[in-house]
């Protein structure tokens, strides 16, 4: 154990870059804004989480709150898992440099688990301590229950990180069987995503019709994630067994996994980082194209080819084109009945830009674009090509992206949904603005602040500065005119254009200043 423990703190050096920290100050400021950025994420969420237990305590149900927040934390822990295993416990870089140690493959893959559950922790901590704090404050105290609650908060993210897991690895192993192995692997994520997704949704309708809302909310609860049952009173078992039950269910289940994994951890991981099995006769042709053409090209299969990156960046993107799906099959009442939300038809006329631009804002990989290029960068830094076409084509992919899932959604909408004039023109034309701001802010960002020595690509794809600043300041921006219109009364489409006009000159500004720099 003292070596998984070396391994963790070696690992979690490297993946927070805490030595590069100390040497540099200016990777002390990115630190510093990345840390704002996180902070900023978990208050949010605490506050939404402590709201929705207020819920729960107004409903006279906060009995209820401890089983709701270990059923809602787990499904989160349980996407975030799935789009991330891949890439940190499974087909990772380090592995040969760490086959070569004194190790067995049992420390090494409880140290990977143990770096995700850290980082997953962080996610079950933020549910179930600001939810937590409600459920006690409304609660007879209990010292025992209270601190089988606090311990168990531990525990909490092992099951479904551990299914999570082998979902992600059997994705991987049925999409090499395929031609574009990483193309197919993508569309099965999504898909199973989307199961999941649906599910939960379904989960939460069918109970809908129940008169007693305790008993709805219970069912609710139990059913989107079944372990939950165990934080809920019941009468005939003590508070003790029950989270004694649960600690050990956990604990079994990641011993299992942790067995099972390391028995085969080398053909495991060989499975996700492995090529696709297809094999076919490949005519060599050689095709000459323009710098521009052979540079979108070679970014674009660069992108493709990181199933870590479209599984995060892409995500926007494929929301918004699944919603434009559903809008054009079902009606605007079936829709809005099916995500929950009444007068969808009065909705969206008015909020149509709002969505686009966030779904847009929400995919941007032009943020961390440059850093993708990794111990490679010195082909483009010595190629006779100038910053501006490199710059181009990397805008160039991030806007095809949007592009289709912008077609989709206007299609969709200008077909379903009855607007007058000014929304018509709003709905057109604002979320270009938008995204044309996300997608140069990003590379703006990360041309300032690249990171070339990477050893994992959820290190610039999830946590580095280009990422979190550019999507809260995107964020900000979106959200900035839909507050004041709540807040103050001002008129929504007035400030989204207000902003979007500030937005594009920005844009500008930030491009030209980014092209007449120096090549990357």
């Amino acid at each position: 154990m003292s070596r998984a423990y070396l391994l963790l703190r070696t690992q979690i050096m490297n993946y927070l870059a805490l030595n590069e920290i100390k040497q540099s100050g200016t990777k002390k400021k990115t630190m510093v804004i990345t840390a704002v950025g996180v902070i900023t994420f978990v208050l949010l969420f605490c506050i939404y989480n402590w709201l929705t237990a207020l819920a729960l305590v107004q409903l006279g149900k906060q009995d209820l709150i401890p089983a709701y927040m270990v059923s809602i934390a787990s499904f989160a822990i349980f996407i975030l898992t799935v789009l991330r295993s891949n890439g940190i416990l499974f087909g990772s870089r380090d592995l040969d440099m760490l086959l070569a140690l004194p190790v067995k493959f049992s420390e090494i893959i409880t140290s990977k688990f143990l770096l995700m559950y850290l980082l997953h922790f962080v996610v079950a901590f933020v549910f179930m301590a600001s939810g937590g704090i409600v459920w006690m404050m409304h609660t007879p105290l209990d010292m025992l229950q209270m601190v089988l609650y606090v311990i168990s908060i531990f525990f909490v993210p092992i099951i479904p990180m551990c299914i999570a897991s082998l979902l992600g690895l059997c994705i991987v192993y049925i999409a090499s069987y395929f031609k574009n192995s990483n193309m197919f692997s993508l569309i099965f994520s999504f898909v199973a995503l989307g199961v999941v997704g649906y599910g939960a949704v379904f989960i939460l309708q069918s109970e809908a019709g129940i008169a007693n809302v305790g008993a709805m909310l219970a069912g609710q609860i139990t059913k989107l994630y079944p372990p939950a049952i165990l934080f809920l009173d019941d009468a005939r078992f003590h508070v003790s067994i029950r989270l004694g039950i649960f600690i050990a269910l956990s604990t079994a289940v990641f011993y299992l996994f942790i067995h099972f994994v390391s028995m085969r951890y080398s053909a495991l991981n060989d499975l996700a980082s492995t090529s696709s099995k297809y094999r076919a006769k490949q005519k060599n042709v050689i095709k000459q194209r323009s710098p521009f053409v052979a540079l979108y090209h070679k970014d674009f299969s660069l992108f493709f080819s990181s199933y870590t990156a479209v599984l995060n960046a892409g995500l926007g993107v494929i929301l918004l084109s699944l919603f434009s799906i559903f809008l054009v099959l079902l009606s605007p009442e079936q829709l809005g009945k099916f995500i929950g939300m009444d007068h969808i038809h009065r909705f969206l006329p008015t909020y149509a830009p709002v969505l686009i631009s966030a779904m847009l804002s929400l995919s941007c990989p032009a943020a961390f674009f440059i850093s993708l290029e990794g111990k490679h960068i010195w082909i483009v830094q010595s190629s006779p090509i100038s910053t501006k076409e490199i710059l181009n084509s990397k805008l160039a992919v991030n806007l095809t992206l949007h592009a289709v899932a912008y077609c989709l959604v206007i299609i969709a909408i200008m077909t379903r949904i009855q607007m007058n004039t000014l929304q018509t023109v709003s709905t057109l034309l604002i979320p270009i603005a938008y995204s044309l701001f996300s997608v140069i802010l990003g590379l703006f960002l990360n041309k300032k602040h690249p990171n070339f020595t990477w050893d994992n690509e959820m290190i610039i794809v999830k946590q580095s500065l280009p990422v979190i600043a550019s999507s809260l300041i995107s964020m900000a921006a979106v959200a900035l005119p839909v507050l004041l219109h709540w807040f103050v009364s001002f008129p929504l489409l007035p400030l989204l254009w207000g902003v979007a006009i500030v937005i594009t000159i920005a844009s500008t500004f930030m491009y030209q200043t980014a092209c007449r720099s120096a090549v990357i």
